[in-house]
């Protein structure tokens, strides 16, 4: 990992546990843990599970996403987009961690809008994904990874291309929900399901072309 990457990812998990630790003897016995698409709170957890499980999860997280390209049997293509993927990981967490601190505000009763958190922190991760996915290099687990894509580069590659367009739409469009967060849950997720539909389609009608239906490409590269 990139090393400003890697501050930025251990600081906001060290972040996210002193900021637990700070606010527990000041929190609720319950503790807002969910909230419905008007967002409103429809769900509560204990005052340990409040305080600490989102800052635990960060850690997992963070710890998972350094670890998997490092078993990648493509790990090689993983190099070349590298930098894009710190930053991705980078922007997660701190999407996760600024969650975190609305869900603990909102507890000491400070009123906040969860619906406006969660638009403007999907919108900017969907833009921040949309810049790594249209880097993204062949490999079995950052990106569109379908059938066919693992299957073909030029597959992989113009089907990147048009995912990263769809992430960078979907970003824009979900950051609306900052002005119109009751409607943040149609503007973050019907986007995005409509690009992953999309992407899948067009990377299976694009094999068939390039390819076609008898597979007689061969096995995928090692790497590019």
């Amino acid at each position: 990992m990139q090393r400003a990457a890697r501050y930025v990812v251990i600081g906001a998990i060290i972040a996210a546990f002193a900021i637990g630790i700070a606010a527990w003897p000041h929190l609720p016995e319950q503790v807002p843990s969910h909230w419905n698409a008007a967002g409103q709170v429809d769900g509560y957890s204990g005052r340990a599970v409040g305080a600490f499980l989102l800052p635990a999860i960060m850690a997992g997280l963070g710890a998972l996403l350094w670890f998997l390209p490092r078993i990648d049997p493509l790990k090689k293509n993983i190099e070349k987009f590298r930098a894009e993927y710190d930053v991705f990981i980078a922007v997660f967490e701190l999407y996760f961690l600024m969650l975190y601190v609305v869900t603990i505000l909102i507890a000491l009763g400070v009123a906040l809008s969860m619906n406006v958190a969660i638009s403007l922190g999907m919108g900017l991760l969907y833009i921040d994904i949309g810049w790594m996915v249209g880097r993204a290099r062949r490999n079995f687990f950052i990106g569109i990874r379908t059938p066919w894509t693992l299957m073909n580069d030029e597959v992989w590659a113009r089907t990147h291309a048009l995912g990263s367009k769809f992430f960078y739409a979907s970003g824009v469009i979900a950051l609306l929900g900052v002005f119109f967060p009751d409607q943040t849950i149609w503007l973050v997720i019907v986007p995005m399901l409509v690009g992953v539909i999309w992407t899948y389609v067009y990377s299976y009608v694009l094999y068939q072309r390039l390819v076609g239906s008898n597979g007689t490409s061969g096995p995928p590269p090692a790497g590019d």
